[in-house]
């Protein structure tokens, strides 16, 4: 595993040099949920600038073009930060210049063990492929198996249930299991979220669960066309047989905010979440 924190300036011989630092290192297990609308709002830079705020080991993206994603990893490693990726199920989107899905960014160093692509049996078409994107890491010396997926979209319900089912049926072999991604529900939409709660997940948020809860932090700041009037809740950070350290929400954009938490096997409270 990587270690956190700063590492010490290196000085030049010169008592008059300026000092140069070297790159700040990802954090280990920070784990980071990004939608990064890749076909309309989502551009390399962005991508980059954030990992690099936010210093994840890993993040999850969906709705990613991934040509955005593999230049975004190119601008990482230039600037001196070492990251890997490795790209999850995708479709052509005339939104992309390449194809759109999902992908993991992952720093450099991290185990990433049979990593797996699934689809799920039904989604809406071929514009956008709707799956489960699957590996097994290390976290705090325990095995724990990740999973990065996007639900299909609005208007879809008995997709989205049949999806979740089969997100849960997956997940069923590991006691340790975090799931991050855009689920396009509600938490408290009982025909979706409802099995992944009865599996024993939690939620990154304490206030976001099978019950209406007003504190639960809404992750869509502004909705568009064809999505519902409201802001809501859609993207996840969910862990069973693991907990939480931090919760935070950042806002880069006005469709989906960034969603990051430190993850620990330790038993330890959720904390609240902070926006910005």
């Amino acid at each position: 595993m990587l270690v956190a924190g700063f590492v010490t300036p290196a000085y030049a011989g010169q008592a008059s040099a300026e000092p140069a630092e070297e790159p700040l290192k990802p954090i280990t297990n920070r784990f980071m949920t990004w939608n990064t609308n890749g076909q309309g709002l989502g551009t390399p830079r962005a991508i980059a600038e954030q990992i690099k705020h936010f210093l994840p080991q890993v993040a999850a993206l969906q709705e990613s073009c991934l040509n955005e994603v593999r230049e975004a990893v190119r601008q990482l490693n230039e600037a001196g930060f070492e990251y890997e990726y490795r790209s999850g199920l995708s479709a052509v989107n005339f939104g992309c210049p390449g194809r759109l899905g999902t992908a993991i960014v992952y720093a450099k160093g991290t185990t990433v063990r049979a990593h797996n692509r699934k689809g799920y049996s039904d989604d809406e078409g071929w514009s956008e492929a709707r799956g489960m994107q699957s590996f097994t890491t290390r976290l705090d010396g325990q095995w724990v198996r990740v999973f990065n997926t996007h639900l299909s979209a609005p208007g879809h319900e008995k997709l989205r249930k049949l999806q979740a089912a089969e997100l849960v049926t997956a997940t069923r072999p590991h006691p340790r299991a975090l799931v991050l991604g855009d689920f396009n529900t509600r938490p408290y939409v009982a025909n979706v979220m409802g099995p992944i709660w009865q599996a024993g997940f939690k939620d990154v948020d304490q206030f976001c669960g099978p019950v209406e809860d007003a504190r639960c932090t809404k992750t869509l700041p502004k909705t568009g066309p064809g999505f519902p009037t409201k802001a809501a809740k859609f993207d996840y950070i969910l862990g069973r047989g693991v907990n939480f350290r931090s919760c935070r929400l950042h806002t880069p954009t006005e469709d989906h905010r960034i969603v990051v938490g430190d993850v620990t096997v330790a038993d330890v409270p959720r904390p609240a979440c902070t926006v910005t």
